[in-house]
């Protein structure tokens, strides 16, 4: 696990801190295995942020599955499988974001004065 967390950690945080300059704010702390995001942040933002290291892992996988199905030769064939065992490991790195962003549209819908 370990390992995983120094190969995938940096890439996946700094995703993070890049989808958060692109909307024009600042992390609160970056670490390799977490990136405080702000609390004030809108939901679109919020989805933003929490899900670009998703969203680019994900098309990486799908790039590397296409290339892996178009493979014309071995060395197609053999970039394809790395490329879509690597991604696939990332875009598995990625879960927690997803239900954070799950719970974040949820919370968002939960009218004010329900108890």
């Amino acid at each position: 696990m370990n390992t995983l967390l120094r190969i995938f950690g940096w890439p996946h945080e700094l995703l993070h801190v890049l989808a958060l300059r692109l909307i024009g704010r600042q992390p609160h702390a970056v670490q390799q295995s977490h990136v405080d995001i702000p609390d004030d942040l809108s939901t679109g933002e919020y989805v933003f942020v929490a899900g670009l290291p998703a969203l680019v892992f994900t098309l990486g996988l799908i790039l590397g599955v296409q290339l892996l199905l178009t493979a014309t030769g071995l060395p197609q064939l053999g970039v394809g499988l790395a490329l879509a065992a690597i991604f696939a490991i990332a875009t598995l790195g990625t879960i927690g974001d997803v239900f954070l962003i799950i719970e974040r549209i949820v919370q968002a819908r939960v009218p004010k004065d329900y108890e």
